[in-house]
């Protein structure tokens, strides 16, 4: 659990049937009298967010992958209770595209998907009630297609510097297909999700001051453009943040 004076934050990560759907589960929430600005860099997930207020929902909505920074106000004493989800819930748990949430979000019922039935506390205790809710959800693991599953198992478990092509070979899956079926339901192709997602692990570099790349970049200049590029800051600029805005740099854990 993170806390400062005005935010605490906490995480979870999913049960073993759920990891290839879901990256983890997380609570945070304003502790003070004021809105609290925040700033959310693309990570390569979509998520289900649900806020609530003196223990009333008073929001639930769906976001689609960012793909540049975003910025959000958390209200005064708002709790915010949320999933993220790696790219091939959208097909399996969701049934839907979450495309046409590019960068953008959905705003959904409080009933959805039995929301309004969980009784929220702990994070424990409503991570516990939203897997019940989310595995029901699956369809057998005979209909889950392999090369679907080896594309979420590959991209979350290989933290190296990789080409698209070099993803395609791994999974036996065309880079042709797996670029249609992320545009298809993500709506970005392989590149840029990858590119998301080495900018994502730059950050724990950024967290601790060192502003060189490690593997990934061609130099320190290409290494500054990328990260500007997604996040809408220098490394030195997203550093010195770490503390206030940016919430993943306090934050980020296992990738």
């Amino acid at each position: 659990m993170a806390t400062n004076q005005t935010h605490r934050y906490e995480e979870l990560y999913p049960s073993k049937d759920l990891e290839d759907f879901v990256s983890l589960y997380f609570k945070s929430k304003n502790l003070s009298d004021k809105p609290e600005k925040m700033t959310i860099c693309p990570d390569g997930y979509f998520k289900l967010i649900v806020q609530l207020k003196e223990d009333k929902i008073v929001a639930c909505f769906l976001t689609g992958l960012w793909v540049n920074e975003v910025e959000i106000t958390l209200p005064p004493h708002v709790t915010t209770y949320g999933i993220k989800f790696k790219i091939i819930a959208a097909e399996y748990i969701f049934k839907r595209e979450i495309k046409s949430i590019l960068n953008t979000v959905e705003h959904l019922n409080i009933d959805y998907l039995g929301i309004d039935s969980i009784e929220f506390g702990s994070l424990r205790d409503v991570a516990g009630q939203l897997q019940k809710m989310l595995k029901k959800r699956l369809p057998p693991k005979e209909q889950i297609l392999g090369n679907r599953l080896r594309l979420s198992q590959f991209l979350h478990s290989n933290h190296k510097d990789i080409q698209a092509n070099e993803v395609a070979d791994q999974i036996y899956w065309s880079h042709r297909q797996i670029n249609r079926y992320m545009n298809k339901y993500v709506g970005t192709t392989l590149k840029k999700y990858l590119n998301i997602q080495k900018c994502y692990r730059a950050y724990l570099q950024i967290r601790k001051g060192e502003f060189f790349p490690e593997k990934g970049f061609f130099d320190q200049a290409h290494f500054i453009r990328e990260v500007k590029k997604h996040t809408g800051h220098t490394p030195t600029s997203l550093y010195q943040g770490k503390n206030d805005q940016f919430i993943q740099l306090n934050n980020i854990g296992k990738l």
